[in-house]
């Protein structure tokens, strides 16, 4: 890479801004140690598996089966590679699909006709190209399920494997999970099918513990990798089997009832906390790693699938991933010990379905305020919600649960939107109210709703709670009604008539609307939104599921501008740490006070100083490099327009988005600082006109003789090696646009600067274009300005610039 760290933090190399959390989860009860893992590293652990796998496929277009189970190993690896990113339209994704359609479900086992089924629901999303075979594969599923006995709703081995009437965990959580991924595609699916299944694993779970593999013969061996499995079954289950009664009474939507059977999941949920490790499959093989990627890969479906980030206090993605790295071959396989992983292309397409979708860009953090269960009424809401957004983007999402009270902010900043719900009177600690405004100042976003009517009750305290808790976090920014023009009517569907039955407000804070709250249910909504229960909905309950699914996808488009970082790549909150010192000297680098939103956008400088990077020396010392760290001082800092203050310091920022002006003491105080030495770099918050007009005005004010003029693209500003980022190709900026996909059109434009001098220096450097608000983290639908990168690149020269010709 060209750059390094200008202003790189002494702790750098034990800190990256790519690590994942670690943080407890009980107060006061520290986190497992675990060696950091960094996104680069795990994206770079599945393009070598995926390499590897790639150069082990035959001519015929499969991998080395398993004599006893044909094309089960071609069709493992095959739903491996498309979960790691390979597209299905790919010679090598081609040729295997087409050998895995070559065999009829009766020459095949249930492992390898569900592998099939879900390699092939993946790999064709609208069911265009493979639903023929699709159904034929679940027909043959149904007609393979036990229905006697105590095996009844089980599957066994099936194909050569068949002959007694045996089933177990591991066939049948296969087969669930096809099932599942065929009834999304629109596959019709009996619900005695699902009744059976789920009569199944009621006698698999070991009660207040976890899942076993058989029902015969007394088994009572609980282990992760069945009670992984039995969790992702029993919630896949539980889905197929709603029914419209379930939610509605009178034909209306009933809000704020109990899931049914969440004691199961809880149960498993602890005992793998109790037994938590990604070494082994616990309990039953502690003395090897049998059976370990298997485990991995069941580990990650349920984690995800209950949207939960932690087992107990681990977090399993990050465990799971600093150890598949770890051990991961050089040639970039995996291989395992027994129960078919030292077959290296078993193991190592495990290892790349748990890293692969563990990975996968989290949209919500669902936030646990409430030892109750008042934070998540309709727990299956977000989950429906992301599944819609998925399809809606053609992307693959995560959402994960938030637990407030041990949630530090860089772990709220994992998630791009903070989903706050609840009936009863949200009580925050102080720190958590901390927290949550310094996640709205860094870039986060809150979209929040009160459980209220539709049967969970009028007036309910937690409307009132959360419009004082956002009057405390934000006492100058009113909480109001969004207007019809406002983007989010428009960020993915245009709404063009809102419904006032769902009244949509929002605050506006750290350059955009970064708060909005729904005083209704949506949530309970939101769990509705399953094809096999909207079309049998009365139809003014379908269009209510309808609308308020629309509100939710609008927001999380306009919060997030589709732009989702991969797992683990979120920013992180700068810490102040110290730094190194560049001729003796300890900056602080603070902001101007003044009438026009001096500190609208308050964490945007500081955002700047922590993303700024230095080249590495193309010529001359290697030891000697171009760019120094500095010693800074990170707190925020403003200081008033008068001598006094502004001589304590070289460099000064300034942003607003208001008219204002300087008196005429203060005007002579900036003046005599710029002739003195002094420096302000300043920027328009959203390309304000008013601000603009009011700092051209003001400054030419204090300088009679002269006013603002454009910085020329020629000038070593922009194009000298010694001030940082080549800028001369051009910076992208972008302009709203409620007709375009992401809600704003981009465009590569010259930087447009503008300067006053002041005794042959440049003394001034003003952006009418934002810099700002992309600084915040902010997507740029609701403001005009630079893209974060750019505006990065722009404010680095600027910063070097001034150093270096100091």
């Amino acid at each position: 890479m060209r750059f390094k760290l200008v202003l790189a933090c002494l702790l750098a190399a034990t800190v990256s801004q790519t690590t994942f959390a670690q943080r407890p989860l009980v107060k006061n009860v520290a986190p497992p140690i675990i060696a950091d893992v960094s996104a680069a590293e795990v994206r770079e652990s599945i393009k070598d598996g995926v390499r590897f796998l790639l150069k082990r496929q035959k001519n015929t277009g499969k991998w080395q089966d398993m004599r006893s189970f044909p094309d089960g190993v071609t069709g493992l690896v095959t739903l491996s590679l498309l979960n790691a990113g390979v597209r299905s339209e790919t010679r090598e994704m081609q040729a295997a699909l087409t050998a895995l359609q070559r065999r009829e479900p009766e020459n095949l086992s249930t492992y390898a006709i569900s592998l099939r089924i879900m390699a092939m629901a993946l790999a064709d999303p609208e069911g265009r190209r493979y639903l023929g075979r699709i159904r034929d594969d679940v027909a043959f599923l149904v007609r393979s399920q036990k229905t006697e006995g105590a095996n009844a709703g089980g599957w066994g081995y099936g194909g050569s494997q068949t002959g007694l009437n045996s089933a177990d965990a591991s066939n049948s959580q296969f087969a669930i999970l096809a099932l599942h991924e065929a009834s999304i595609l629109g596959v019709k699916i009996d619900d005695n099918v699902w009744l059976r299944a789920k009569g199944y694993w009621s006698r698999l779970h070991q009660n207040g513990k976890g899942f076993v593999y058989s029902a015969m013969g007394g088994d009572t061996r609980v282990t992760g990798s069945m009670t992984c499995a039995g969790i992702s079954s029993w919630l896949v289950i539980n889905e197929n089997l709603a029914e419209p009664n379930d939610f509605l009474t009178g034909g209306r939507v009933a809000c704020c009832g109990l899931d049914a059977d969440l004691k199961v999941v809880q149960d498993s949920f602890k005992w793998m906390a109790d037994h938590f490790t990604v070494k082994f499959n616990p309990a039953k093989f502690r003395s090897n790693s049998g059976a370990k990627y298997y485990y991995l890969y069941g580990m990650e479906r349920a984690g995800r699938l209950a949207g939960e980030r932690f087992f107990g206090a681990y977090d399993w993605y990050r465990h799971g991933a600093a150890h598949l790295v770890e051990e991961q071959n050089r040639d970039g396989s995996w291989r395992g010990s027994d129960h078919s992983e030292n077959m290296v292309d078993i193991s190592t397409a495990f290892s790349l379905l748990f890293l692969a979708k563990g990975r996968r860009p989290v949209v919500f953090g669902k936030y646990q305020h409430s030892v109750t269960n008042d934070w998540d009424r309709h727990p299956k809401g977000i989950h429906y919600l992301t599944r819609q957004i998925e399809n809606d983007w053609n992307l693959k999402l995560n959402w994960q649960t938030v637990r407030g009270i041990d949630a530090d902010v860089d772990d709220l900043l994992e998630a791009p939107v903070l989903y706050i719900s609840g009936r009863d009177e949200l009580r925050l600690t102080a720190k958590q109210e901390d927290n949550l405004k310094k996640y709205i100042e860094n870039g986060g976003f809150i979209f929040a709703e009160a459980c209220q009517g539709d049967g969970c009750g009028d007036n309910v305290a937690f409307d009132r709670s959360f419009r004082n808790l956002i009057g405390r976090l934000f006492p100058d920014s009113a909480l109001e009604a969004l207007p019809a023009d406002h983007p989010i009517w428009s960020a993915n569907y245009r709404i063009q008539k809102p419904d006032p039955n769902w009244p949509v407000l929002g605050v506006q804070a750290c350059c955009r609307t970064s708060i909005v709250y729904v005083p209704r249910n949506l949530t309970g909504f939101w769990r509705l939104n399953r094809k096999n229960l909207i079309d049998v909905m009365p139809r003014r309950v379908a269009d209510e599921i309808s609308y308020t699914t629309k509100i939710g996808v609008n927001v999380a488009a306009y919060a997030t501008g589709r732009e989702l970082d991969d797992k683990g790549e979120r920013p992180k909150i700068a810490a102040v740490k110290n730094f190194e010192m560049l001729a003796g000297r300890n900056l602080h680098f603070p902001k101007l006070n003044h009438a026009g939103g001096a500190d609208d956008a308050p964490n945007a400088w500081r955002n700047l100083l922590n993303e700024i990077k230095y080249r590495e020396p193309s010529t001359g010392d290697q030891g000697n490099p171009t760019g120094v760290a500095l010693r800074l001082k990170m707190e925020k800092k403003m200081i008033s327009p008068i001598k006094e203050q502004l001589a304590e310091h070289p460099f000064v920022f300034m942003h607003g988005r208001n008219d204002f002006s300087f008196t005429r003491e203060e005007q002579e105080a900036i003046k005599r600082y710029l002739e003195l030495g002094g420096f302000i770099f300043a920027d328009s918050i959203c390309s304000s006109p008013e601000f603009t007009t009011a700092f051209r005005r003001e400054f030419s004010k204090i300088f009679r003789d002269q006013k603002l003029k454009a910085i020329a693209d020629s000038h070593p500003l922009f194009n000298d090696g010694r001030y940082g980022w080549p800028l001369h190709e051009g910076v992208l900026l972008n302009t709203p646009d409620p007709d375009a996909q992401n809600g704003y059109r981009q465009r590569t434009i010259p930087p447009v600067l503008e300067s006053l001098e002041v005794n042959g220096r440049l003394a001034v450097v003003f952006s009418p274009y934002d810099i700002s608000c992309a600084m915040e983290n902010a997507t740029a639908t609701q403001c005009e300005g630079y893209q974060r990168e750019s505006a990065v690149k722009i404010g680095t020269n600027v910063i070097l610039y001034r150093l270096r010709s100091d």
